[in-house]
């Protein structure tokens, strides 16, 4: 397992320390690696979960990653991330624009505040002199 840089390592007077290129191959053959081997035997199941949300339940599997890891955080962190998604969103113009879901009957379809489509603007061409 990697350690944390021993106290003489540190530069002194802002000498840039030199790169151990043996260490970080050590590091990536002893903790990476394995680590890795493990991950990938639990990828193929996490995928497989992630195209039936896609496929079954027809929502966006970007979109469910972002909302379970939403519903694991702290809640003091999940609101802090929420205002500076939802401050950016507003500052940037992001919202949904209307489409037929949105045109369903009441109740059949999720509401989330929608924003109007900016009607696109024609780029002015002046003519060569």
């Amino acid at each position: 397992m990697p350690r944390g840089r021993k106290a003489d390592d540190k530069p002194i007077n802002g000498e840039i320390p030199k790169p151990d290129f043996a260490l970080a191959v050590k590091f990536y053959k002893e903790d990476i690696r394995p680590a890795q081997a493990k991950v990938g035997e639990f990828a193929q199941e996490q995928s497989t979960a992630y195209q039936a949300i896609k496929k079954q339940a027809h929502v966006h599997p970007g979109a469910a990653k972002l909302a379970f890891k939403l519903h694991d955080m702290e809640d003091t962190k999940r609101d802090d991330f929420l205002r500076s998604l939802y401050g950016l969103m507003q500052e940037l113009d992001i919202g949904l624009t209307r489409d037929l879901v949105d045109a369903m009957g009441e109740g059949e379809a999720d509401q989330m505040p929608t924003r109007e489509r900016k009607r696109p603007t024609l780029a002015t061409v002046s003519p060569l002199n």
